[in-house]
């Protein structure tokens, strides 16, 4: 390999710059042109010819990247990590033993019954009430009258808070599956911790 020697006033400062020129071929100069920087370079004593230094050449996009991805990576697994440190410290500030976990879960779990039960009750009141209204439509019906509007406005609204009310409870049902779930993954974490 060609070595190129290139000594200008800035070797009195005692450094000198080794690095390959656009060509391929090693130079050795006292400056530094800044297309060389892209590539790497060593800083090398003028005295001792030691290297003082070494540039890494400059990352490819690719290279920047591929950091910046196991970066982000990274990150988010102490994020993660973070966040169950925390939610242990909470855990293990709340509940003082497994008795308390499974109080508090089944005391969430009977509230959530309770306006189940009362969605039922008022489910029940308005098929009774839905029961009268059609049998009303239905004489009238029968003999011949036109239903009138406020029967029709009843029969309706009935019917869309009975859909309502069984929403409700579907969507209470799915509450009690999620406490369930929760209560059973504290209860995991707890064990594990103690």
């Amino acid at each position: 390999m060609t070595v190129l020697c290139h000594f200008g006033p800035s070797v009195y400062g005692g450094e000198l710059y080794r690095y390959l020129d656009e060509s391929g071929t090693q130079v050795l100069s006292g400056h530094l042109p800044p297309e060389a920087t892209q590539g790497g370079y060593e800083v090398i004593n003028d005295q001792t010819m030691v290297v003082i230094k070494r540039v890494p050449p400059a990352k490819t996009k690719k290279q920047l990247a591929e950091e910046a991805r196991l970066a982000k990576i990274e990150a988010e697994k102490q994020r993660r990590a973070q966040e169950q440190a925390n939610y242990d410290r909470i855990l293990l500030a709340t509940f003082s033993s497994e008795t308390d976990l499974l109080r508090i879960r089944d005391s969430q779990l009977e509230a959530i019954e309770g306006l189940i039960k009362l969605a039922q009750g008022k489910i029940r009141t308005l098929r009774q009430a839905l029961i009268e209204y059609q049998n009303q439509a239905a004489h009238l019906e029968r003999n011949g009258q036109p239903l009138p509007q406020p029967l029709l406005n009843n029969i309706q609204t009935a019917k869309t808070r009975l859909m309502n009310n069984q929403r409700y409870i579907a969507k209470k049902r799915q509450e009690q599956d999620a406490i369930r779930q929760k209560f059973a993954k504290d209860l995991k974490r707890f064990r594990e911790l103690r």
